[in-house]
């Protein structure tokens, strides 16, 4: 009986979330998400770029020295 009245609830306010003329629709939340996912790989490709880049380095380094 209380999963009817919260299940109730929440198709409620799904139901005002997408039908809010006033908010953002879902399309540009959708947009919003994607691009900040988007931007955090990109940072994520590149410091990892980076990470790869400096063992490298430490690498052909040590292998100079013969340590």
């Amino acid at each position: 009986m209380r999963a009817t009245k919260i299940g109730k609830k929440i198709i409620k306010k799904l139901k005002e979330f997408l039908y809010d003329n006033y908010g953002g629709n879902l399309v540009e939340y959708a947009l919003l998400l994607g691009f900040a996912l988007f931007i955090f790989f990109v940072i994520f490709g590149i410091i990892s770029s980076i990470m790869d880049w400096t063992l490298g380095l430490s690498n052909d380094f040590f292998d100079l020295i013969g340590g």
